[in-house]
């Protein structure tokens, strides 16, 4: 086995890692409909995954984020930290309260992926996205401060062409930008190669009026400056963890935060509880 992974081929590591995944969620929601074995949203595997992959300069948990202002996220199911911050609260199911200048990615995660549950995960990335703009610094239209908001499917219930159609849609790149990943195609596409999924993108375009006339594209495929496309996969989890580290190193990178920074968020979020004598003594 060769273990430098060539461009274009099938990452035989991960593969083994995503048929775990795939064999751990398929048994647990055929033994019941209601399993709390794979989590909620099915988010443990993926969980565990990132958890045992993932360097030390980040860590997983699911939970909320909590803004300076005091304002919390909804229930997200996988939040990728900067390990240097502390953590608020964790619970005895292991999720957490964080502080949001910690978060690096939110991720939503989906068993079976239907057009409607498309629909819910666009809603949500707009939610979370008007929370990170309480942070002046992740509110920028070049940089790479802000966190990321993404999504991942083990498997696609509907034909893909309606979960495309349903993420251009409902997705709005310029305001609030998503990925959504997507493990296995459904039966329906009849693709040629069988375990393999692909990862819905806008891409940013410079002239997307020269594009569009240039290459004959289709003016439904554009949203602004974005350009919608899927890009099929070998082995989907490969390319998400690989996008989830390099941009997070690059996100880390851009917000450049110095422990005296930190110590100074810590401040935003957490107070002394000091009290005096004659409030605590009769």
């Amino acid at each position: 086995m060769k273990y430098k992974h060539k461009h274009g081929t099938t990452n035989e590591i991960i593969q083994q890692e995503e048929k775990a995944i795939l064999l751990a969620v398929d048994r647990a929601l055929s033994s019941s409909s209601n399993s709390q074995t794979v989590g909620k949203n099915g988010e443990l595997p993926i969980l565990d995954f990132l958890g045992r992959y993932l360097p030390p300069t980040f860590k997983v948990a699911s939970g909320h984020f909590i803004t300076p202002k005091g304002n919390l996220s909804p229930q997200i199911d996988i939040m990728v930290m900067d390990s240097r911050y502390p953590l608020l609260s964790q619970n005895i199911d292991g999720s957490v309260l964080a502080m949001l200048h910690s978060i690096i990615y939110t991720i939503e995660v989906k068993t079976n992926i239907t057009s409607i549950d498309v629909k819910k995960i666009c809603d949500n990335t707009k939610k979370i996205q008007l929370l990170f703009n309480e942070v002046d610094q992740f509110v920028s239209d070049d940089g790479w401060a802000a966190p990321r908001i993404n999504s991942i499917a083990y498997r696609c219930r509907n034909k893909l062409e309606t979960i495309e159609n349903s993420f251009k849609e409902h997705s709005d790149p310029e305001r609030y930008f998503s990925d959504m990943t997507i493990l296995r195609f459904s039966r329906n596409d009849g693709v040629k190669i069988k375990d393999s999924g692909c990862e819905l993108h806008f891409e940013p375009i410079e002239d997307p009026i020269s594009m569009q006339e240039e290459y004959d594209i289709p003016e439904t495929e554009f949203k602004g400056d974005y350009l919608f496309g899927t890009r099929a996969s070998y082995t989907p989890l490969s390319d998400f963890y690989y996008h989830l580290v390099q941009n997070g190193y690059y996100i880390l990178g851009d917000r450049d935060f110095s422990f005296n920074d930190l110590g100074r968020h810590v401040m935003e979020y957490m107070s002394w509880s000091t009290a005096s004598w004659g409030d605590i003594l009769e």
